[in-house]
């Protein structure tokens, strides 16, 4: 090793982290909601699912090229993404 990281890189690790768990986690879920009957469930999960993950991953881009500013705005779409998601399968997951 060269030495303990900066902070920076920390962060990069974690938020790297964070996305790549996200996109397992929403993916599991997004399987088991599949499983429904009706066509929200089976079809209209999916579209959700796939722009609430391609903007935790823009998110994580974004800020490992230094645009935090663009990362936390693009991030903030990710996560009302998921709160919708959340709550349209609540009854489903829970």
């Amino acid at each position: 090793m060269s030495g303990p990281r900066t902070r920076q890189e920390l962060n990069e690790i974690l938020l790297f982290n964070s996305a790549f768990f996200v996109t397992l986690a929403w993916f599991g879920s997004a399987a088991v909601v599949a499983d429904e009957d009706g066509w929200w469930y089976e079809l209209g999960q999916f579209a959700l699912t796939l722009v609430g993950v391609v903007l935790v991953w823009l998110a994580w881009w974004h800020d490992s090229h230094g645009r935090s500013r663009v990362a936390l705005q693009v991030g903030g779409g990710a996560v009302a993404i998921l709160s919708l998601w959340v709550t349209s399968v609540h009854s489903v997951l829970f």
